[in-house]
């Protein structure tokens, strides 16, 4: 019975350790920002080789993963955070209309609606990037798809996202572990929603 919990804890222990790496091996991976497409989906793919079914070392995983997806990773990221930019802009200008009483203020909570959207769609489709080889044209509409098709967990991802950055402000120490734990909780969603449309075997999803 001893030795039973004693290997659990040490599985858990050795767990956290794994996505400490990854967090940092992340942080590091995206200080260019342009990769940071690639560094998410290298995340995502090391969370899912390493840390959910123990194959292969955490750091030759991730730098393959990394490389692999570059070009096609870079080229998405470009493209959302162009999207992003052009929201979080259109976000500033209705915050100010607010503050000076203009009718654009009305456009505040159509763009911050739009900017969650975004965001979920970003989430799928480095998510399925990361998961399967596909066209980067395929990626976007798959990555949308899978987003309006499971828009109440896509919602709770993003809602969760939200509260563990909250969080942060106060436990500063969970930076440490944070894009390697939420990447665990997307994982688990999306390997679900995965298996839910065909897209992954049974034995696949863990």
């Amino acid at each position: 019975m001893k030795t039973k919990i004693s290997r659990k804890i040490f599985a858990f222990l050795g767990g956290v350790v794994d996505i400490v790496w990854i967090s940092i091996l992340w942080y590091l991976s995206s200080i260019p920002i342009i990769t940071s497409g690639a560094s998410s989906s290298a995340m995502y793919y090391t969370v899912h080789t390493n840390v959910f079914q123990n194959r292969g070392y955490l750091f030759s995983v991730y730098k393959k993963a990394f490389f692999d997806n570059f070009k096609k990773a870079t080229v998405i990221w470009v493209a959302f955070f162009l999207l992003d930019a052009f929201l979080f802009f259109d976000l500033m200008l209705a915050k100010m209309a607010i503050d000076q009483g203009s009718s654009l203020a009305a456009l505040y909570y159509p763009v911050l609606i739009c900017i969650i959207l975004a965001l979920m769609w970003q989430i799928s489709t480095f998510t399925y990037q990361a998961r399967f080889d596909d066209t980067i044209k395929n990626i976007f509409i798959k990555g949308g798809f899978i987003a309006m098709r499971n828009i109440g967990w896509m919602l709770f991802l993003v809602i969760f996202l939200t509260g563990l950055l909250l969080l942060c402000r106060y436990l500063i120490f969970l930076i440490v572990v944070l894009p390697g734990g939420y990447t665990c909780m997307v994982h688990h969603v999306f390997e679900h929603i995965y298996k839910k449309v065909g897209w992954i075997e049974e034995e696949e999803t863990i």
